[in-house]
């Protein structure tokens, strides 16, 4: 395959703009870094959502349903984050990698309650233990999250050369507000919670 060819068969694939003045080894190096900040966001949220559907398995009563509902909207919206990173990597029709992505974050927190259930009688998740455990876990997986969604996603769409080019004036202005305003929700839904 000749570079030409080979070059426009990623720029084919990949559903992020890429500069015409981008070699083959500069393309192939692109999707290998989208791919990277995916694998790293999937494994923050999987983790995270491990620790949601244990938490939602635990509760009960009216916190239950408090829980349930805001844990449905934010599945909902960070499923959306994550599918839109997982198509912007731009992979070969055949691999099977997006979709076993996409297959592990729909399991993750059902497989979650069902740790919860199977371990609700064996600890109390109010207690020193099961608290530490919960806040460990919590951290680990919120600091993946936090670091991912800074240095990775939010730097890349709003700091790099591309998104100079890319997201000028008015379009960059939207594109700050829907940032806020994704984040402002996410903070009203989880202080609801």
């Amino acid at each position: 395959m000749t570079e030409s060819n080979h070059k426009s068969q990623l720029r084919r694939r990949s559903n992020v703009d890429i500069p015409a003045n981008f070699k083959g080894k500069d393309l192939e190096q692109r999707r290998k870094k989208l791919t990277m900040q995916c694998l790293l966001l999937e494994v923050g949220i999987l983790f995270h959502s491990i620790f949601i559907g244990m938490a939602l398995a635990v509760a009960v009563g009216s916190e239950q349903v408090i829980l349930l509902i805001a844990i449905a909207f934010h599945q909902t919206f960070e499923g959306l984050a994550l599918g839109s990173r997982i198509a912007a990597v731009g992979w070969c029709p055949k691999d099977p990698q997006p979709w076993l992505m996409a297959l592990a974050y729909g399991c993750t927190t059902p497989l979650g309650q069902a740790i919860g259930i199977a371990s609700r009688n064996l600890y109390d998740p109010d207690s020193q233990t099961g608290l530490l455990v919960v806040g460990i876990m919590n951290a680990i997986s919120s600091g993946l999250l936090t670091f991912t969604s800074l240095v990775d996603l939010l730097s890349e769409d709003f700091l790099s050369d591309d998104s100079w080019r890319n997201l000028r004036g008015t379009r960059r202005t939207i594109a700050f507000s829907l940032v806020f305003g994704g984040a402002f929700g996410m903070s009203l839904i989880g202080a609801w919670a």
